[in-house]
């Protein structure tokens, strides 16, 4: 069966995943949103920088709908929870790269999406590399252990190769420590915290209290990545924390814990993995590191390139799975396995 696919904006991660889209044998690509009105009316190949495609992005959402297409690969960097009803009601499946459980939304937009979703017939699947599939794996390394106790997860990245740091400001990256920053990263990253959620469903863990922790790593030089001014003396890295307890437990029976550094010599300089590193409690006990790299590394580019690439191919490897879920918010707990798919290499 073969599914038809609208990329909903086409930045970044859009670009990559209309790549994903067009080399799936069970996925077709029909149509494409577009966010900017210079956009509008472009060869979607064209503006991704693949060639012409013959499929103009447009930003008339009503003209996307009537297209007959059966999933939204939806990856803009904010999403519109009214847009994504929209798309719900109006019976395309979603696949996000930006919502997990949309937990971090608040209650009343999930109630809202859930109610959406179901009035539409179909679902909404939220993923990428971290909040995604990173925690799948780490959820899933319970699987050979007996008496399984506990996970901790680590994500460790020098960041200050990614065009996003720019957007840090509105944790306090280039300012001065402030008790403000500390409630800033609790709600701008409050959708890692929906991992939790994710994890505790996958391995049954009755989940009772959560709770979160900040440290901030200060540059002790001026710096300045993709034009983001660092000066000395202001936050460039942090160590972010959320645990997940049961009742009557002291140690977090689950734990994230996310490491981001601008470069080298920070104040703490915490060890830097550029990766993930998951262990599992039980018996036996289990350790995974996982890392990536690019198909090409000639080029600092390469390995953003590849950032982008591993945050949309979870969502785009879903879609044939999503398209046939039950209605609904759902995430890697209510789905079966999601895998790639073979590319001749002739």
């Amino acid at each position: 069966m073969t599914y038809k696919v609208i990329q909903w904006t086409t930045g970044f991660v859009g670009r990559e995943a209309v790549e994903g889209i067009l080399a799936h044998p069970e996925l077709e690509l029909v149509g494409a949103y577009a966010w900017s009105p210079e956009k509008d009316g472009k060869d979607l190949g064209e503006l991704c920088g693949i060639g012409r495609l013959g499929i103009k992005a447009s930003s008339d959402i009503d003209a996307l709908l009537a297209l007959g297409a059966d999933c939204v690969c939806y990856t803009p960097n904010h999403p519109d929870i009214d847009v994504v009803c929209r798309l719900l009601e109006g019976g395309l499946n979603v696949v996000a790269s930006n919502l997990t459980n949309i937990r971090s939304a608040g209650e009343a937009a999930r109630e809202r999406v859930e109610k959406a979703a179901r009035a539409g017939g179909v679902s909404l699947f939220g993923s990428g590399i971290f909040p995604g599939f990173a925690n799948y794996i780490a959820a899933n390394m319970a699987t050979v252990s007996r008496n399984f106790r506990r996970v901790r997860f680590l994500e460790s990245v020098d960041v200050s190769s990614y065009h996003a740091i720019r957007n840090y400001d509105n944790l306090g990256w280039g300012q001065t420590p402030d008790p403000k920053w500390e409630q800033a990263s609790r709600e701008v990253l409050g959708f890692y915290e929906e991992c939790l959620d994710v994890m505790g469903a996958m391995l049954k863990v009755p989940i009772e209290k959560r709770r979160f922790g900040l440290e901030w790593a200060i540059t002790p030089d001026d710096r300045e990545y993709f034009g983001f001014e660092l000066p000395a003396g202001t936050i460039a890295g942090q160590k972010t924390k959320w645990q997940a307890f049961t009742a009557g437990e002291s140690e977090a029976v689950l734990e994230l814990d996310v490491c981001w550094g601008a470069g080298p010599g920070l104040e703490p300089e915490w060890p830097i993995h550029h990766g993930y590193t998951m262990e599992g409690e039980g018996n036996p006990n289990v350790q995974t590191r996982v890392r990536f790299r690019p198909q090409r590394a000639d080029r600092l580019e390469d390995y953003i390139d590849m950032a982008n690439v591993i945050t949309a191919m979870p969502v785009v490897s879903a879609i044939p799975v999503v398209c046939e879920a039950a209605a609904g918010i759902r995430t890697y707990a209510d789905l079966p396995l999601i895998t790639g798919h073979y590319v001749p290499s002739i």
